[in-house]
């Protein structure tokens, strides 16, 4: 599963941060996909989405600052899920995820518009049978 920290940077900007890609995570095509749809996906929300190296603390701080917006799962098999717990040593961040996970539904929505053909996007070839 790969894993997406959407929070507001030291300047109020929405960013959406997934690590890079060096080899030692999964390149995944539901994390590819959020990745090619970057554009679309500031023009209707704001957020700027990142493959960006995130250390424990740098999230840990932006939790103790309510910077964290929400912490987003997502997979070939399961889709985008919100993650509501982040563990580290003796360090637990609890995520609200009773609240309005308005960016785990958009990007869901997003998504499953474009494979069910809901979207006019590119990547859907209409076939006749």
């Amino acid at each position: 599963m790969n894993v997406f920290f959407v929070l507001q940077d030291r300047y109020g900007v929405l960013k959406c941060y997934t690590p890079m890609d060096n080899g030692c995570i999964l390149s995944g095509v539901t994390r590819e996909t959020i990745i090619d749809l970057r554009d679309q996906i500031k023009k209707d929300t704001g957020m700027v989405v990142e493959e960006k190296m995130l250390s424990i603390h740098e999230i840990m701080q932006a939790h103790a600052e309510n910077r964290l917006v929400e912490v987003i799962g997502a997979s070939t098999a399961s889709h985008i899920q919100t993650i509501n717990k982040i563990v580290y040593k003796d360090y637990t961040i609890n995520l609200d995820t009773n609240k309005d996970s308005f960016y785990v539904s958009y990007l869901s929505n997003l998504i499953t518009d474009i494979m069910v053909g809901a979207d006019t996007h590119s990547w859907v070839t209409p076939l006749s049978l």
